[in-house]
């Protein structure tokens, strides 16, 4: 386990930068990685990605060892980032609240988060990025993690 995904270093990619009619062998890199073990995401990523029922979630569904169910550490994790946050979390929002799970999952595994979420204006909640420098968890994009796992296009 090298990695941690949010949900949009999921959609970005394959809505915007690099779509897999162009860029399969990008795709094809994170299904090895996947299956390697060495990037992961929570499971409420998944739940983020199924409601959207398009290709993007056809992909993920096919990669079960992707997504990671909380286990106990994870889950103190959890409840300690939320405490220690308490806007990071909106409790009526319509998402699935897989952000402090994906920052739970990094900081228990001891892993970067691969996010394409922005920091936030100190006046706003906090963002991804906001409460991975809080709390010591380095965030990168999709493209740091191929450029350290080797992956080059021919």
């Amino acid at each position: 386990m090298r990695w941690c995904f949010d949900t949009s270093a999921l959609i970005e990619p394959w809505v915007r930068l690099y779509p897999p009619d162009v860029f399969g062998p990008v795709w094809e890199k994170l299904e090895e990685l996947a299956q390697a073990g060495a990037i992961v995401a929570p499971t409420d990523v998944r739940l983020e990605l199924e409601r959207q029922k398009d290709d993007l979630h056809d992909w993920a569904k096919s990669l079960p060892e992707l997504f990671r169910d909380p286990d106990r550490p994870v889950m103190e994790a959890f409840a300690k980032i939320v405490n220690d946050h308490p806007d990071f979390m909106k409790v009526n929002s319509t998402k699935s609240g897989a952000d402090p799970f994906v920052v739970a999952l990094a900081e228990v595994h001891g892993i970067p988060v691969v996010t394409y979420e922005t920091t936030a204006k100190q006046t706003a909640a906090p963002k991804i990025p906001n409460v991975c420098q809080a709390r010591g968890i380095q965030c990168v994009s999709i493209v740091d993690v191929l450029r350290a796992e080797g992956f080059k296009m021919k």
